[in-house]
């Protein structure tokens, strides 16, 4: 048992990115869900919980309650409120984006993911402004995030063969466009957010594709506010600890750092004045490598 919850541990701080974004939408589900048996048991309140979190963790449609709320632009992607939401997103999430990190790397597939959940939430807050049909209310779940996903497999291997419920065989970019097709035909429905959502991460993941094709590499961006956070955070823990680089190994690093990025600025360079194919063989190999990197 206890091998068994090691394993879970490790693979929820420590796995590659997919089964991150896995266990932290599953685990929060678990902890709404639990929180809200709990106190709807013992206290009768039965909507306390789903109130709190649609107070705290879900994107408003108002702007103004967005700048009180900021972080609910990011949150909200991560949050789902029944079990039926979060299975269905989780299982495009797994499978697209299992299929994703094997081509493009794992830091590709998690820009993607942010940056399709930012760009559905910020869509569906424009929407609703402008539109006199749809109105107010809050949105959950990481329906933006997961298509933007897909939708980027199917705009870079757009010819790649996909087996529906182990069936019927069609090709990548297809599945995709049903997709998308059947959220514009739902923008009337009960659940126009959530397709006004899908349709914002999936031209983000168009535009992310395009542009990492012509060599502008958006998840750049994000790893570095990333990493801007994991410094704050690891420098302010060997403060607390006492530690200290010494001065050889810490030289070292940035050496390594440095020519690092050299070379890749080189590629990258290399990729937007001739193309990807003008890249050498060692050159493809280092990129590919980069790309899996953590």
């Amino acid at each position: 048992m206890s091998s068994f919850i090691n394993n879970i541990k490790n693979d929820a701080f420590h796995g590659n990115y997919l089964t991150r974004l896995l266990y932290l939408n599953i685990g929060i589900f678990l902890m709404y869900s639990i929180s809200n048996a709990i106190v709807s048991i013992s206290t009768a309140e039965v909507g306390f919980i789903p109130k709190l979190a649609d107070d705290v963790l879900a994107l408003p449609s108002s702007p103004w309650k967005l700048v009180t709320r900021p972080w609910t632009i990011l949150t909200y992607m991560f949050t789902h409120f029944n079990f039926r939401h979060i299975l269905f997103n989780m299982l495009i999430l797994y499978f697209s984006g299992k299929m994703l990190m094997e081509y493009l790397g794992q830091k590709r597939m998690l820009a993607l993911y942010i940056y399709g959940g930012i760009g559905g939430g910020l869509l569906y807050i424009i929407l609703y402004n402008i539109s006199p049909l749809l109105g107010t209310g809050s949105m959950v779940g990481a329906s933006a995030g997961c298509i933007a996903v897909l939708v980027a497999g199917a705009t870079y291997l757009p010819n790649m063969p996909v087996r529906l419920w182990g069936i019927f065989e069609v090709k990548y970019w297809m599945l995709a466009a049903g997709i998308v097709l059947l959220d514009i035909l739902g923008l009337t429905g009960t659940n126009a957010g959530g397709h006004i959502a899908h349709l914002g991460g999936a031209i983000v993941a168009y535009f992310f594709i395009r542009s990492m094709r012509n060599g502008h590499e958006w998840n750049v961006y994000l790893f570095q506010v990333i990493d801007a956070i994991r410094n704050m955070l690891y420098r302010s823990k060997r403060k607390r600890k006492g530690f200290k680089f010494g001065e050889q190994s810490y030289s070292h690093f940035e050496e390594v750092k440095t020519n690092d990025t050299s070379k890749m600025d080189v590629i990258l360079d290399k990729i937007k004045d001739k193309g990807y194919d003008s890249l050498s063989k060692e050159e493809k190999e280092y990129l590919f490598k980069i790309s899996k990197e953590e």
